[in-house]
């Protein structure tokens, strides 16, 4: 009778096992499908259970577990022990003991390293559990994951085997060739190679750039961070802060949204918007949305200014200054300099120059210059300007309109860089004519003016003939660097890249500027690093103090960041208030001002010179105009003085009248044809500037630790040890064959 109870018992557990041959076609099975060389029952306290030995398998959810032994308490609870494996799908998990409970299909392995693997990942843990059903693993007292270059490790996380998913929490460090990261918590995709983070994290590129965000992700394989909440970026010449921030870092593509701060340390300037894009490649920038641009001056005093300057939309466009001198120089040949250059200096007597043309051929090498009966026709330079290429002024992200102003405004930069030498020569002749003037003053005060007209034509007469021989040799020089451009680039050149940039910004609508001692207002903009001069366009105004000037167009140059001249063309007036009824004006077809250390100092009127003045006395009640004064003349020279008129200065026979205040005819008008007092549109730092400058967080982030990877350092220890020890081995062996004999005998 014992015999057959034992044989019935036997019976039944083995008929448990092949009931699952028969419930093979339900989609979850409820026991535990198992197989072993050896069974047999034993007693465990109050209750039975069934031992298992030699090739033992067990198939639950569609996951393998194999083992030396185990002890199967119930059709869903069991014990396995020795070289325990448990595969699903592509995931294997390595360890020396694991619990699975198919009542809630979880298996704990047991080892002193776990070890998972799953195709080209590999993780290394201390303890693990992994979910039959949902395919859910979770590790806790530290792991640390290989795929490939990447590295992560952290204390705690997860693994998603289905979509291939590993999510690190607390103390996650990550690393490969491209990048290394710092945070609290990162998903890590092993196919896609996008890491996510949702708290603070740090990341430091292959660029040396740090990065910062609460939230983002990186995509690997498109090169791609995208932030999107207090995101920042440092590297060792910008510090970058924005909402969103999309960057992609081979190709330093960015798109900067809403609440932009871009402060650059070695321009000394900090640019604000809402949207600012930067293409690497073409190295241009757009800013939009309400952008203001913060421009930092240091004085002679060490006294730091600020310069605000607000539009509707900026454009910054990077070019290499050698290939636009290749340009220039095909464009423009000697002889339209020089007939610009006579219509300019003609001398009285009529004389005339003869130029050449100079040419290239199609290899790109110099030709010797051809003699010329006459210069080149104004149509002939227009022509030569239309033939430019379109690739040679096309602007991808302007609108036609606008690529037509670029390619003008490319045309002005030729004739920048002679008028630049033109100036130099003119204004060291005017110094020169300027101390004798005065000295002349003092001695013959009634024949001055004939003698400075003198004077002036036999200086410009000189300055023609200079300039004529500048612009020769500057030609001579460009052309040998056309030569020497065509030439291959050593290698040790490319570090002087930078110094041959040349940059170009434009500002269009409701252009506004302040700074403490400077305003303007106008429609439009340009501005050029290579002759350091700005240009504005369409009713420009600027003030000084309580100075006014107005014009079409005003031409200003800088120099080491501060304004070194302005030139004011279309209808120029300069104007002063003296009080809210009456005002200084001064009008001609040229007006010029000179500056010192950001300070006014002199101020040329050239041609058809106009003045209206009034006269300020003192008494013991304060000041009061006295009379009211009318000039015409050519020319007038102004000489400033703390900011104020020190000595005027009339050429060219100069007229004028002098009238009391209330003995000045209806006749006489008080204001210059076209002056209008524009103090309406003078705006204040308010108008232009509503930002808030954040503060630079450089030293903060310079002195952060960068990933170390102690996890990984003591895991690794571990192995060495443990292998050494013959107490662990780093496994990687496949499911048996009679594991996988019983599969599919079992129909799976």
């Amino acid at each position: 009778m014992k015999r057959f109870l034992n044989l019935l018992c036997w019976t039944l557990c083995c008929g448990t096992g092949l009931a699952g041959v028969a419930l093979a076609a339900e989609p979850a099975p409820k026991v535990v499908d198992f197989s072993a060389d050896v069974m047999r029952p034993v007693k465990i306290a109050d209750s039975s259970a069934l031992s298992l030995v030699g090739h033992v398998v067990f198939y639950h959810n569609g996951a393998v577990i194999t083992c030396d032994s185990a002890i199967r308490f119930n059709d869903r609870m069991m014990d396995c022990y020795n070289n325990v494996i448990i595969n699903k799908d592509s995931t294997f998990i390595y360890g020396d003991k694991a619990e699975y409970n198919g009542n809630f299909n979880t298996a704990r392995v047991f080892s002193p390293l776990v070890k998972i693997v799953d195709k080209d990942a590999t993780l290394y843990t201390y303890n693990f559990s992994f979910n039959t059903l949902d395919n859910i693993g979770h590790y806790t007292g530290g792991g640390t994951m290989l795929q490939k270059e990447n590295r992560l490790e952290s204390r705690d996380g997860y693994y998603y085997a289905d979509n291939r998913e590993l999510i690190g929490v607390h103390d996650v460090e990550m690393k490969n060739p491209d990048y290394q990261l710092k945070s609290d918590s990162v998903s890590y995709n092993l196919d896609s190679e996008i890491a996510r983070f949702y708290t603070r994290s740090y990341i430091w590129n292959k660029d040396d750039e740090f990065l910062t965000a609460l939230k983002g992700s990186y995509d690997r394989k498109a090169d791609l961070y995208t932030f999107t909440d207090q995101s920042y970026i440092l590297t060792k010449t910008r510090e970058v802060w924005a909402d969103t921030i999309l960057y992609k870092q081979n190709v330093q593509d960015a798109l900067l949204v809403n609440n932009v701060q871009v402060a650059d340390d070695e321009q000394q300037a900090v640019a604000f918007g809402d949207l600012i894009q930067y293409w690497g490649k073409e190295r241009k920038a757009l800013l939009t949305r309400d952008p203001v641009v913060a421009s930092f001056q240091e004085s002679d005093s060490s006294k730091r200014d600020t310069l605000y300057m607000r539009a509707d939309s900026m454009f910054v466009f990077t070019y290499n200054r050698d290939s636009l001198l290749r340009d220039s120089l095909r464009r423009d040949s000697l002889a339209a300099l020089e007939s610009t250059a006579s219509d300019e200096f003609t001398p009285a007597d009529g004389g005339g120059t003869t130029a050449g043309t100079a040419s290239q051929s199609p290899e790109g090498e110099p030709q010797p210059v051809a003699p010329a009966e006459t210069p080149m026709s104004p149509e002939d330079v227009e022509a030569a300007e239309k033939a430019v290429t379109e690739e040679e002024v096309a602007e991808p992200v302007l609108s036609e309109k606008e690529q037509k102003r670029l390619a003008a405004e490319k045309r002005r930069e030729a004739k920048e860089l002679e008028r630049k030498a033109k100036d130099e020569q003119r204004r060291a002749k005017e110094k020169a004519r300027q101390e004798r003037l005065l000295l002349r003053e003092s001695r013959r005060k009634g024949a001055r003016v004939g003698a400075e007209a003198d004077s002036a034509a036999r200086a410009d007469s000189l300055a023609h003939a200079q300039l004529l021989q500048a612009q020769r040799d500057s030609l001579a020089k460009l052309a040998q660097q056309e030569a020497d451009t065509l030439l291959p680039v050593p290698a040790d050149s490319v570090g002087g890249e930078q110094d041959s940039l040349v940059r170009k910004m434009f500002a269009y609508h409701n252009v506004r500027i302040f700074r403490n001692d400077f305003q303007a207002v106008c429609d439009s903009m340009t501005g050029f690093s290579l002759d350091s001069t700005l240009h504005m366009y369409v009713d420009p105004v600027l003030w000084n103090d309580n100075n006014q000037v107005t014009s079409k167009v005003v031409d200003i140059y800088t120099l080491n960041q501060k304004i070194d001249r302005a030139v004011f063309t279309g209808e120029p007036i300069m104007s002063q208030e003296v009080d809210t009824s009456h005002y200084n004006q001064i009008k001609g077809k040229v007006i010029e001002s000179f500056f010192r250390d950001g300070a006014i100092y002199r101020t040329d009127v050239n041609g058809n010179g106009q003045t209206y003045y009034f006269m300020v006395e003192e008494d013991s009640t304060g000041n009061y105009i006295s009379g009211f004064m009318t000039v015409e003349c050519a020319d007038i020279s102004f000489y400033f003085k703390d900011q104020a008129v020190d000595e005027i200065v009339w050429r060219g026979k100069p007229v004028y009248s002098i009238y009391p205040m209330d003995k000045i005819p209806d006749s006489q008008p008080l204001t210059l044809p076209g002056f209008v007092w524009e103090g309406k549109r003078r705006p204040s730092k308010e108008q232009v500037f509503n930002r808030t400058f954040r503060p630079s967080e450089r030293n903060e982030y310079d002195k952060l630790p960068r990933p170390e990877f102690p996890i990984t350092q003591k895991i690794n220890l571990a192995r060495e040890q443990l292998v050494k020890e013959n107490v662990w081995f780093d496994r990687n062996d496949p499911l048996s064959s009679e594991a996988l004999e019983f599969i599919r005998s079992i129909g799976y």
